[in-house]
């Protein structure tokens, strides 16, 4: 298995077919929207997005899920940031869980009726909406910000998009493009602990996706099944569940 060099990573643009799991990270990588690196060996294809999700395709034989499992997925390795691979394909969910020191779980995939757009509904008293800039990037503080999927603000703000709802001049939730392709956006989401259950998350989502609309966008969500807000509030903005797919990290 080899790093391909990123001058050829459109040329893996055709071995990414649509799954379960997705395209829109892999299509960020290999369009050269976001950070990553790819691996290949014949007809197998890994693509390793910055955020730490990856994701398969080609032929992916045992030799090659080896390798992956060595370099990326053993309890010996000491990667410097985190790798989790998504498949739908059964083959390679049995040829890992045959090995030992992984954790296995299930994530949803969520899509936008082409047919419908938010429309725009008034903000609690005190507080306001505005786009993302460089100094709301740096004043965010939480788990699912830009910094967790864009190498850096500059990336970011080259590339995404987002916005963010503060109150009192702090900013207390946030939706912006977690990862970018030609024809989707992902949607990340945040809201303080303070200010959650308030409908500020749905208010930052919908005002995205109707910016992912207007950039001609299909928005799409996704989250680990057993994240019930964060499929909750899809949900509530509209978007549909589509998909099931399953992960696969080291178990540390």
């Amino acid at each position: 298995m080899k790093r391909t060099e990123q001058s050829s990573y459109s040329g893996i643009i055709p071995r990414i077919i649509p799954s379960p799991c997705g395209t829109v990270y892999p299509y960020s990588v290999a369009e050269q929207i976001q950070s990553g690196e790819i691996f290949t060996e014949g007809q197998s294809v890994l693509i390793w997005h910055h955020c730490g999700f990856a994701y398969l395709y080609g032929a992916c034989e045992d030799r090659f899920l080896e390798q992956v499992f060595r370099q990326f997925l053993s309890p010996d390795c000491t990667l410097t940031r985190r790798f989790i691979l998504f498949t739908a394909d059964p083959h390679t969910e049995q040829f890992f869980r045959a090995k030992q020191g992984l954790a296995f779980g299930t994530r949803y995939g969520f899509t936008y009726p082409e047919s419908r757009i938010p429309q725009p509904r008034p903000l609690p008293e005190g507080c306001q909406l505005c786009e993302l800039s460089r100094e709301l990037l740096s004043a965010l503080q939480g788990r699912i910000t830009p910094q967790f999927s864009w190498q850096s603000p500059e990336e970011f703000l080259r590339s995404g998009r987002g916005f963010c709802i503060t109150c009192a001049g702090e900013p207390v939730s946030w939706a912006f493009s977690a990862a970018v392709s030609a024809e989707e956006t992902d949607i990340g989401i945040e809201t303080v602990p303070a200010y959650q259950h308030r409908g500020l998350g749905l208010l930052a989502a919908e005002q995205m996706i109707r910016d992912c609309i207007r950039q001609r966008k299909r928005p799409v969500w996704a989250c680990d099944a057993g994240n019930t807000g964060s499929r909750k509030l899809a949900e509530k903005a509209g978007l549909i569940q589509t998909s099931e797919y399953t992960t696969i990290r080291t178990l540390k």
